[in-house]
């Protein structure tokens, strides 16, 4: 008996070791086909270009899909490992158009400009002059703050008309402009309602008359004129003040203007005399 069960004993315990063996060995197969799998997807996705052809095509697919962070690191390795082939031109474009799509103004601005350098006569020429006044215009501030960025977007998009007129970006540039010039007035204008508030009547009216003189065809200009009316209210010269609104009147533009000029015009002609 004791025999028999020493027998029993022994064959559970091979049959228990036979299982545990199968089971490793199938745990090792499984480890190496999902290894295999995945090596095989990543390399099928990660094949290294060849050529320049090869880095920019990649490159640019990713730009095309709007990943233009991804197409960033693309162009970049484009232009720094191919900087004699024909994509270099093409890729340096695309490494600044890729900056300006992620709001990186200031690292497209460096990169056009660089590509202006390369290429001056190229085929992104005019298009990277233009775009080098839309990376300024894209960081101009809000008209209380610093304009230097307003001013730099002005020039440069003042370069690219003479440098391009009638170019394929005109239309785009002139109105850029108009809205850097009123902005620019509008800077005037709340500086000289500054010094309405401090009571320094001279120092609003050479602000006001300097959008007038500068920014005419603004609104701004309109309402820095009614400003130079009530300045000239404060110095109790009513008859300039009464002059100044029939100015902007006669101009017949911005109606806000128009309707504070009538208002103050009602209130002062009496006492000009008139």
């Amino acid at each position: 008996m004791k025999l028999h069960h020493e027998s029993i004993g022994t064959s559970k315990s091979a049959r228990k070791r036979a299982r545990a063996r199968a089971f490793v060995v199938l745990l090792f197969a499984t480890c190496i086909t999902v290894m295999s799998a995945t090596l095989s997807c990543t390399g099928a996705r990660e094949v290294k270009p060849a050529t320049a052809q090869d880095q920019f095509e990649r490159a640019k697919r990713r730009f095309d899909a709007r990943r233009f962070v991804e197409a960033t690191d693309e162009f970049k390795l484009l232009v720094e490992q191919y900087p004699g082939s024909r994509y270099a031109e093409p890729g340096a474009y695309y490494l600044a158009r890729s900056y300006y799509e992620t709001k990186e103004y200031p690292l497209a601005e460096v990169e056009f400009d660089k590509l202006l350098r390369d290429f001056p006569r190229g085929s992104y020429a005019e298009e990277s002059t233009f775009m080098l006044g839309m990376c300024a215009f894209r960081q101009k501030r809000p008209a209380p703050y610093d304009q230097a960025m307003t001013e730099k977007a002005m020039r440069l998009f003042g370069t690219y008309l003479a440098d391009y007129p009638g170019g394929a970006f005109a239309a785009r540039a002139d109105e850029a402009l108009r809205e850097c010039r009123a902005q620019l007035a509008q800077k005037l204008y709340v500086s000289g309602k500054l010094y309405v508030k401090l009571r320094d009547v001279r120092a609003a009216r050479l602000c006001f008359q300097e959008v007038v003189d500068k920014y005419g065809e603004a609104r701004w200009a309109d309402l820095a004129l009614v400003g130079i009316g009530q300045s000239y209210e404060k110095e109790r010269n009513w008859s300039m003040a009464a002059d100044t609104y029939r100015t902007v009147l006669a101009r017949n533009g911005d109606r806000e203007a128009q309707d504070a000029a009538r208002r103050r015009l009602q209130k002062v002609s009496g006492k000009a005399g008139s």
